[in-house]
């Protein structure tokens, strides 16, 4: 699910682009969840994940700009369009927070439509909509699915459990359970994103929003070790991956 966060302090001006994205996406075969906010410290927050953010420049006490600063560090691969009465201040924002693009006001349905839809257009290339059959997998109500196909992008991680041979597959809103052999699923995900953070676990790099000595922070909120020697191709490998995704 593609997650939007709009900050605007103009209510109209707010309720415009929720509009216009609402008709953009009625359009897209696409889940969407779009949250809209008119002060940059709500946003802050509320807000743990997300893949587009649509900010307007011009805010109270926290402006866009600083305000895209603090997106980027909480989610790296968040991609920013920023919106602005003020063409002065589209260079300084693409300059000091990598913006996507930027749009002036008032916002028209072919210019957002044309950046959205280009996003959207790159980060298919980025495997998040990639799926992966799992066999004889329970949920965690403990139903038995023969099969089920889920997506690469909402698995947070892999947890090996050692006493009964399984791995827990942590999503964003459920968890499930499936006969599994680690190493042969870290080397079948590799090229998709994952990687292994310490013994039993593999992790998707699309959810680190930080790493800080032998801990890494989720973007559901866990903190996962980091084995010690690992470190240093754990970072690599993160930084490789931001490098090529955002």
């Amino acid at each position: 699910m593609t997650e939007i966060v709009i900050c605007d302090d103009d209510p109209g001006d707010l309720e415009h682009i929720v509009h216009l994205l609402k008709e953009i996406f009625s359009c897209c075969n696409r889940d969407y969840h779009i949250r809209s906010f008119i002060s940059a410290a709500e946003l802050l927050e509320t807000v743990k994940k997300l893949h587009i953010a649509i900010l307007d420049i011009s805010l109270g006490a926290i402006n866009g700009i600083e305000l895209g600063e603090k997106v980027k560090a909480r989610c790296p691969g968040a991609e920013i369009i920023y919106i602005t009465s003020y063409e002065q201040y589209c260079m300084q924002a693409i300059n000091k927070v990598h913006a996507y693009s930027f749009l002036c006001k008032p916002v028209e349905k072919k210019e957002l439509e044309k950046q959205v839809l280009g996003l959207l257009e790159n980060r298919s290339k980025f495997n998040e909509e990639d799926e992966k059959v799992f066999e004889k997998i329970l949920d965690s109500q403990g139903k038995e699915y023969p099969s089920l196909k889920l997506k690469l992008g909402d698995i947070v991680y892999f947890e090996y459990i050692k006493t009964t041979r399984r791995a827990a597959v942590i999503m964003e809103r459920e968890t499930y359970e499936y006969p599994c052999v680690m190493e042969k699923l870290a080397s079948e995900l590799e090229d998709h994103g994952f990687i292994v953070n310490c013994r039993g676990n593999l992790i998707n790099l699309r959810h680190v929003v930080k790493v800080k000595g032998y801990e890494i922070y989720m973007d559901n909120g866990e903190i996962l070790p980091l084995s010690q020697r690992r470190v240093a191709d754990f970072k690599e490998k993160l930084n490789q991956f931001l490098n090529n995704n955002i």
